[in-house]
């Protein structure tokens, strides 16, 4: 009969993306890791694998738990325009970056430049988070005009490097003139695509 479990796997993963969140793949050791987890070497290998296997769940966990209600929420028409939308979520990560003690970040902005997204799987899956987070910012754009596709394509790929760049400067603790010249900036955007 096999041991019961003597952890419980969705917390061990949650202290894992925590720890690649804030470390990155290649800082985060597997001792680090291990203590993170709260787990035993053995218990790790049987239950996840390798640390690549774990780092690819957390890249599906911030996916599920991030860029899929971020997605959700600039397609939601109930909330209001695209334009209304667009500046509702850059509003949103303005006030948690300002938030005193708030210097999490984006744990996609800091897979984006880490050394374990040159190449394979985890490249695969940070690609494919951004062409989601595009997409949706094209979509909402779409909703508000009838230029042309090309126009809302270039217009939302502005908008998305407004929304990794504030996501980054929150990290570094960007000042309240920062974000809301970033915020002005995306207006500027969203008042010439029109």
């Amino acid at each position: 009969m096999a041991r019961p479990r003597e952890f419980d796997p969705d917390d061990a993963m949650e202290k894992a993306m925590s720890l690649f969140w804030d470390l990155g793949y290649e800082e985060a050791s597997l001792s680090e890791l291990l203590a993170a987890m709260k787990i035993t070497k053995g218990s790790f290998y049987k239950a996840f694998g390798d640390k690549q296997s774990v780092y690819l769940a957390a890249l599906d966990r911030y996916n599920d738990r991030v860029i899929s209600p971020t997605v959700r929420f600039l397609n939601d028409k109930d909330v209001g325009t695209g334009r209304d939308r667009i500046l509702a979520l850059f509003a949103r990560i303005a006030e948690a970056a300002l938030a005193e003690g708030d210097r999490i970040g984006c744990f996609l902005c800091n897979a984006l430049v880490d050394k374990a997204a040159q190449g394979g799987e985890a490249e695969a899956k940070l690609q494919a988070m951004v062409r989601r987070l595009e997409t949706a910012f094209f979509e909402a754009l779409a909703g508000e005009s009838r230029q042309d596709e090309a126009a809302a394509r270039e217009t939302a790929r502005g908008i998305l490097s407004a929304y990794l760049g504030l996501r980054v400067l929150g990290r570094a603790g960007l000042s309240a003139e920062m974000a809301d010249d970033c915020i002005r900036q995306v207006e500027r955007l969203l008042d010439r695509w029109r």
